[in-house]
């Protein structure tokens, strides 16, 4: 366990600002406090186990969504699905970032996030209508609420391929999500972008959509499927 003095020192910053650091990650859950000294939390150790047993994906992904972001000037995401939630595996921030609720390791429901929508379309019945049960949450103003529209969505973006939520995690933001399949042709993640509505504006997505599918089979290649033998094999 360290002290506030003894992390400062180590990392050569002044006590208020790691004071300020602490705290943030304590409500994160990436640090303890136990009176007056700090220890790692449960966030960082289950993101560890994440980023140990998505090895593969997360270094496959990186060059990736480093050549999307120089591309569409947006951040770049990699998520899996984990019960009703999303969890940011990968995030390659834009030079002009907007201030979003994603982060490595962070959580978001599933059922308000492009990514989300994404990897519960390739779910099972089973596992959605367990995500319809336990409420559908309002988390942005455009935020689906209503089961049979929510339904509608996941079947629509099954059907063509990539998934579009506006306003629905954040207000006045944007995210695109396109599937990310391992060898044996199966949805195990998803690529996504997102930034504010007026630099995604309709007239431009379109053009999101195509670099975010492109990088989302690049990946997938990376990782083993071949589109053409798993679509003449169906």
């Amino acid at each position: 366990m360290w002290s506030i003095t003894e992390i400062a020192k180590a990392l050569q910053l002044n006590k208020s600002t790691v004071c300020r650091l602490a705290g943030d990650l304590v409500i994160e859950g990436f640090l303890q406090k136990t009176g007056t000294k700090y220890r790692l939390g449960l966030t960082l150790l289950g993101l560890s186990g994440v980023i140990t047993s998505h090895l593969e994906i997360h270094r496959e992904a990186k060059p990736v969504l480093i050549n999307l972001v120089e591309e569409l000037e947006e951040t770049a995401h990699i998520s899996i699905l984990e019960g009703p939630d999303i969890t940011y595996l990968h995030k390659v921030e834009c030079k002009h970032p907007i201030r979003l609720l994603s982060q490595v390791g962070k959580k978001n429901p599933a059922s308000c996030t492009s990514s989300g929508k994404m990897l519960l379309a390739y779910q099972s019945e089973k596992v959605v209508q367990e995500i319809i049960a336990a409420g559908l949450l309002r988390m942005g103003p455009n935020s689906r609420t209503d089961p049979d529209e929510f339904l509608q969505d996941l079947h629509k973006v099954k059907q063509q391929g990539y998934s579009v939520c506006i306003e629905e995690l954040h207000e006045d933001v944007v995210s695109i999500a396109a599937p990310i399949r391992d060898y044996t042709g199966e949805v195990i993640s998803a690529v996504s972008v997102a930034g504010p509505k007026q630099r995604m504006m309709e007239d431009r997505i379109p053009q999101f959509i195509a670099e975010i599918m492109k990088a989302g089979k690049e990946i997938s290649s990376h990782l083993g499927y071949m589109e053409s033998i798993y679509e003449n094999g169906r």
